[in-house]
């Protein structure tokens, strides 16, 4: 019991080096593709939403990332949208997209547009 506590304890200390080891980081952007059932792909490992966000924290301190990228953003969910909009939000740091290599700002696809305000009479 001991021996594959253990062994399951360093395993997960690996995988979370090599995570970090090969951080998908360009021009102090981290790129992440959208993934299926609403993860990110980014250097080389699947993560979830939380593990995003405490990835994102950890870079934004150790790596000092300005922005997140989402690359290949069309077959990225609403879900997956939004949550990349408010991780960046909460991290302070910018939300972009890859518009055929071209970087343009993420927009939350769950918020609505604002109302084209109403014409003088």
């Amino acid at each position: 019991m001991y021996k594959s506590i253990v062994a399951a304890v360093a395993a997960s200390l690996f995988v979370s080096a090599a995570a970090l080891a090969s951080d998908a980081i360009d021009n102090g952007n981290l790129l992440v593709k959208p993934g299926k059932n609403n993860t990110f792909a980014t250097g080389g490992y699947i993560m979830g939403k939380a593990e995003l966000f405490g990835y994102v924290g950890d870079l934004k301190d150790s790596k000092k990332i300005t922005g997140i990228v989402l690359r290949d953003p069309d077959r990225a969910t609403p879900e997956q949208k939004h949550l990349l909009v408010i991780t960046a939000q909460a991290q302070h740091i910018d939300a972009l997209e890859d518009a055929g290599g071209k970087l343009e700002p993420l927009v939350d696809p769950t918020v609505p547009a604002p109302a084209a305000p109403a014409p003088a009479q």
